[in-house]
Formats: C-alpha cells, sequence, structure tokens
C-alpha cells in the first residue's frame, strides 16, 4: 500500500511494488515523481527525513537527510541585514534530499535510482496537468518568484499564473534527472549537478562552494521513542522537531485526556507549549550542541513539566513560526511488511531555481536563531533545527501505524492529535484523520499566536477555551493545514488513511 497527496507518485509507487520493489525502492520513486508534480512542496534542492522499519532484520532505522549552512554563512552578515531573508541565495542550506535517496536505497533498497527515476523524468519532459489545487499552489508563489527570471520562465512562462489545465513541462529539471539517472547521485554533490549549482550561486550573490556539496552527509541513526498508553512511538531524532511530539505525548500521559472537548483541547495545546519550549531551550544541531535526549524524554521530566499545567488557566505562547504547506508526506508497506514513513520539503518556498538545472531551493537558513543564546544559532556548517519529522506507532516490538503530515510548524500539533485520536479516542484510521483539529500559529504570521479551531467544533467548546484564557478563532471546517497520510497493519490486512483537507488524497493497495 501506498498513502500520498498525489495519484502520479501513489501510481509510481504501484508500479514499482507490482515490479517486485520493495517499500524503500516504492518511497523514492513516488518521492521523485512528487519533486515534479509538487515542485513547491519538495524539490531536488530540498531535503529528507525517512523512517525505515526492516521486517527481516526487525529494525528501525531513522535516515535524517537535511543540509547545513554554506562555510561562509556567518551570523555576522545575516545580522548586519537584519534578518535572514525568506527567499534567494542567502536563504538556503545545502540540499540533503537526494543523498537521502542513496543512502536509503544502499542500505535498504533493491532496486539502482536510476530505475527509480523514470516515471519522474517523463512528467518534467512530456508534462502533467495542473489540478486546481496545483494551480492554486502555484499562484501562491507567484510574488515569491517574480524576482527569478529562471523560476519565472518555468512555472509563469506568460507572466502569470498557468490555468488549471496547463502542461506544465520542467525539460530542465528532466535533464538533471536524466543526469543523475546515469552518473548515480553523488554527480549532485560531488559532479557536474553541483559545478553547475555552485556557478548558479556566484553569479546570484550566494555563499555555496564546491566543499559544501562534497562535505554533505546524510546521518543514519536510532530512532527516538517513548511509550504512550502501552504503544512504543517512533520519532525522527534531532535536528528534526519531532521530539516535540514525544515530550507532549509523555505530559498528556502523565495528565491524562479527558472526554470533554474544551478540557482536551485546553491539555493537548498546554502540553505542545512546554515541549516547545524544551525544544526551543535545549536543542540544536547535535553536532554542535550535544542534546541530552535522555533527560528531555525522561518520565520524571514529564512530570515535572505536567506540573507546570494550569487546567483551569491557558499559559502564555511563545508564537512560533509561521506554518506552510511546502511539504509532502508518504507511507509505504510492502508485501514483506517493511515500512517507510517518508517526508521532504523546501520548507516555505525559496522561488530561486539554480540556473539552467531546473532545480527549486530551499531556504531552510530561516529556520535558524540569531540569539547568542540559543542552540539552534546560526553558525557556518551547522544544521538548522528542521520541521520535518515521521512517525511510527508500533505493537509487540511491530509496526502497527505508520503517519506523518506536512505542515511545517503544525506538523507536531497534527500529528499529536492523530495519536491522541487513535490510542485515547480508539478512532478506527479514516476517523482519525477526519476529526476536527485545532492549530496554533497562522499562516501568514511569524507572531500570531492565536488557537484556532476548525468549524466543526461547538461554539460551546470554543466559549470554553476563551473562559480559559486562549485566544480562540474560528476557520473552516476544514482548514487547519496538514495532509496527513496513515497506513495501518495487521495480520491479515493493510488499512489507508487520506487527508481531505488539501483536495487530494491517494491510497492505493493491491
Amino acid at each position: 500500500m501506498i498513502a500520498s497527496v498525489n495519484p502520479l507518485a501513489s501510481a509510481a509507487a504501484l508500479r514499482v511494488l507490482q515490479a517486485g520493489g520493495n517499500a524503500v525502492d516504492a518511497a523514492v520513486a513516488a518521492g521523485a515523481v512528487l519533486t515534479v508534480v509538487e515542485p513547491w512542496s519538495g524539490q531536488l534542492g530540498g531535503d529528507a527525513f525517512l523512517l525505515v522499519a526492516s521486517a527481516q532484520r526487525k529494525t528501525v532505522t531513522a535516515i535524517n537527510g537535511s543540509g547545513a549552512a554554506p562555510l561562509a554563512a556567518s551570523i555576522d552578515r545575516y545580522r548586519s541585514a537584519g534578518r535572514i531573508p525568506e527567499s534567494g541565495w542567502l536563504a538556503a542550506t545545502v540540499p540533503g534530499l537526494v543523498d537521502a535517496w542513496r543512502v536509503a536505497l544502499d542500505n535498504h533498497g533493491t532496486m539502482p535510482l536510476g530505475a527509480l527515476l523514470e516515471d519522474a523524468i517523463h512528467y518534467a519532459d512530456r508534462g502533467f496537468p495542473l489540478t486546481a489545487r496545483q494551480a492554486r499552489n502555484n499562484a501562491e508563489m507567484a510574488s515569491i518568484a517574480a524576482p527569478f527570471k529562471e523560476t519565472r520562465a518555468i512555472f509563469f512562462p506568460d507572466g502569470h499564473p498557468p490555468p488549471v489545465g496547463h502542461l506544465l513541462r520542467q525539460p530542465d529539471l528532466a535533464r538533471t534527472l536524466r543526469t543523475l539517472q546515469a552518473d548515480g547521485p553523488l554527480a549532485f554533490y560531488r559532479g557536474q549537478i553541483a559545478q553547475a549549482i555552485v556557478a548558479a550561486s556566484n553569479r546570484g550573490g550566494g555563499l555555496f562552494s564546491s566543499r559544501d556539496f562534497a562535505d554533505h552527509r546524510t546521518e543514519v541513526l536510532e530512532p527516538i521513542q517513548t511509550t504512550y498508553r502501552g504503544w512504543t512511538v517512533l520519532e525522527q531524532p534531532p535536528v528534526s522537531q519531532g521530539l516535540i511530539l514525544l515530550i507532549a505525548l509523555n505530559i498528556l500521559e502523565a495528565t491524562g485526556l479527558p472526554s470533554d472537548p474544551a478540557d482536551r483541547i485546553h491539555l493537548q495545546v498546554e502540553a505542545h507549549k512546554l515541549a516547545l519550549r524544551e525544544r526551543l531551550s535545549q536543542v540544536g544541531d547535535p553536532r554542535a550542541s550535544p542534546v541530552d535526549l535522555g533527560q528531555l524524554l525522561s518520565r520524571p521530566r514529564a512530570r515535572a513539566l505536567e506540573g507546570r499545567i494550569d487546567r483551569r488557566r491557558a499559559a502564555p505562547l511563545q508564537p512560533e513560526p509561521a506554518g506552510h504547506p511546502d511539504t509532502t508526506y508518504l507511507c509505504v508497506v510492502d508485501e514483506a511488511r517493511n515500512v517507510v514513513s517518508y517526508i521532504h520539503s523546501l520548507y516555505a518556498g525559496n522561488g530561486v531555481v539554480a540556473g539552467d538545472t531546473g532545480i527549486l531551493l530551499n531556504n531552510r537558513m530561516g529556520c535558524f536563531s540569531l540569539e547568542d543564546d540559543s542552540p539552534n544559532r546560526l553558525a557556518p556548517g551547522k544544521r538548522p533545527i528542521h520541521t520535518l519529522n515521521s512517525w511510527m506507532l508500533l505493537r509487540d516490538d511491530r509496526p502497527h501505524t505508520v503517519g506523518g503530515t506536512p505542515g511545517s510548524f503544525w506538523q507536531v500539533q497534527t500529528n499529536l492529535q492523530l495519536i491522541n485520536n487513535l490510542v485515547d479516542a480508539q478512532m478506527p484510521l479514516q476517523a482519525a484523520v477526519d476529526a476536527p483539529r485545532w492549530r496554533m500559529g497562522a499562516q501568514t504570521s511569524w507572531s500570531d499566536a492565536s488557537l484556532q479551531l476548525e468549524g466543526r467544533f461547538s461554539e460551546a467548546t470554543a466559549d470554553s477555551l476563551r473562559h480559559l484564557g486562549h485566544e480562540v478563532g474560528l476557520i473552516g471546517d476544514w482548514e487547519a493545514g496538514g495532509s496527513a497520510q496513515l497506513i495501518q497493519l495487521d495480520d491479515a490486512t493493510l488499512v489507508g488513511a487520506g487527508d481531505p483537507r488539501p483536495g487530494t488524497s491517494s491510497v492505493i493497495g493491491y
């Protein structure tokens, strides 16, 4: 089974599975198609994280495919400008996606990358018709792309956003994918693709050097984990923000989760606030600042945090950065019950295409802090804390449910609610995805600390939360963000679920 946001990606994964490939092969094939057909949600210039459960080895591996700041990226340079830019060459870290594919396939795959790129090359070369959602997403990026002629030429060929049904072709990207197919993924870091990106960076006033690309390394790590009401919950270790989810679950296990909707939301929100503060105060790139995960995820720490929750009053929220839809998540289970939880992203959409490569770059530099006392302080060669995270639920040491969602800083908020729906409320899989959601922080603001409820919550619930001191806003019935994709396993069957919120979801099993 494959669950993704796009039917072309799910179909590519299905073909790989039916041809005898495994879950990792299928995830890479689907991910490659998504770089073409959902380019603003993740492209070759972005990063990726995977959890891979091997049925034969009986292990779960975390793959961290995130890149670092250029070696020339000093904090003084950005402070002198007053901020980290949201777009342009100075906003980009070294892309990690392609090397994450390489490492995943080398460690767990059965097929070469070249064979898995065929569908992606086809859609880049021949084109694909824009759906209403894709046309809308593309139009939303018009102002960001406007300063960059290479980007305008690809995505806005007539000077304005193309309509639904427009055949979007990306011949430069097709050529780059063919280079990867012929020369292998190291061409992206030590070959002609790296050379082309660095040359474009030099022309555009960027900081990339050949060494930045040659020095890039994907990490293979143990997942971090906790137990929640008898379930084992696995997440990505730092630099991923996945530990926020585990800390919040630890707090909620200590508090108990009430059945009253307002009280339940209040505790979820307060647990998330405390978990977020733990991340902000203690977590950076472990290669530069050691992180005491044992202490952060310990039960005594959870009990101490739980004691800070006032069940009758909301605590102040340190505003988070805005949420962004520019990410995509998928999960795959194969016949042998190998399982992959896969997420990739550009973050918020940079707007820069690297010369004639067709590669859209990320703007992950914006995830750094410029504050001296932050463990996430910007430094050359350092990786920023990452919004991307993916999870698995294990029962008796075997994968039972795999899932994730896009949504930037909303990801852990959504994942927390999904797991509570599944474990505490014991909802069926699709019902857990469909259930009304809350979110903190607006997509359009970096300082909005309001609690926003989907309109399907009752006015009584909203009033109760206001009485508890939350600044509550009501949004559309299906507007909380996210595009969750989940697969549930038992001995005989697979059950998949896709989120109705983005307008498309494609779950295929056979």
